[in-house]
């Protein structure tokens, strides 16, 4: 059965949807097969992967209880599809505020599909930037939770209400662990940066990642491009870095390794 990961933070712009799309790239280069659900209600993952959302999505899975099968969409890679997000995941809540198993709908889902013979190796959820119901059924089905934030301020003080939830979601699914903490958007250059990584690292209860995802016009040129880091610029430190975390997420011997054919995991450039 494959290993399903939630990238979560109740703070918006930390690069929760950045992380999913190009660590999705740099699994699907080591010969993994992923399976990326867009759980933010603004699509925007969606929109990186897809030219058009059509309906199901992943509210008609959730609310009208769908297979997760019929969802699923392709995209121009080979080893990696899609089920895509649309506005109406905004009433995710009142559609099931009356339902026992509204926590664990998308549990559900994604065991039925992996229960299955040569589904998928990993399942990224890319979470909206709050702690709500869809949030909270991300972390009921997911195996781990890692969680993206900046050097700063505001991710750190933020950083003890998400820990509460994951907390609290361990008592609903026992199989969840927190991943680590991913230092994303990071200059390094700045001294504020330097002293905020070093009181994430000394903060309770957390591993951060070696593995820092620095702030580069690489990423954004490839977010603009809609191509993963691994397949707009494959040679280079930026794409290394999503490499490294591949590797880091689901262990294989293929994950340091750049094949020889660095876009053969794209069915077309």
């Amino acid at each position: 059965m494959g290993k399903i990961l939630s990238i979560s933070n109740n703070k918006g712009g930390v690069g929760k949807t950045h992380t999913v799309f190009h660590l999705a790239g740099a699994l699907a280069e080591a010969g993994r097969r992923v399976l990326a659900l867009d759980l933010d209600p603004q699509g925007s993952l969606t929109g990186l992967f897809l030219d058009e959302v059509e309906r199901p999505t992943l509210y008609d899975v959730l609310v009208e209880q769908m297979p997760i099968a019929e969802a699923i969409r392709r995209t121009p890679y080979e080893q990696i599809d899609v089920v895509p997000s649309d506005q109406r995941l905004e009433g995710l809540g009142a559609a099931l505020q009356n339902e026992p198993d509204q926590q664990i709908r998308l549990d559900t889902a994604l065991r039925e599909l992996l229960e299955q013979p040569s589904t998928y190796d990993v399942v990224l959820l890319d979470c909206p930037p709050n702690i709500g119901l869809t949030t909270r059924n991300a972390l009921a089905s997911a195996d781990g939770v890692l969680v993206p934030l900046e050097a700063d301020k505001f991710s750190v003080d933020g950083l003890q209400r998400l820990l509460e939830l994951i907390s609290k979601m361990q008592r609903v699914n026992a199989r969840l662990q927190l991943e680590g903490v991913l230092i994303s958007l990071y200059n390094g250059r700045r001294t504020i940066e330097q002293a905020y990584e070093e009181a994430l690292r000394k903060y309770p209860g957390i591993h951060v990642l070696d593995v820092k995802i620095r702030d580069s016009a690489k990423y954004r040129e490839a977010i603009t491009a809609r191509q993963p880091i691994t397949h707009y610029k494959p040679a280079g430190e930026y794409a290394d870095a999503f490499r490294q975390l591949a590797g880091i997420v689901l262990p294989t011997p293929q994950a340091a390794t750049l094949p020889q054919d660095a876009h053969a995991y794209a069915k077309h450039d």
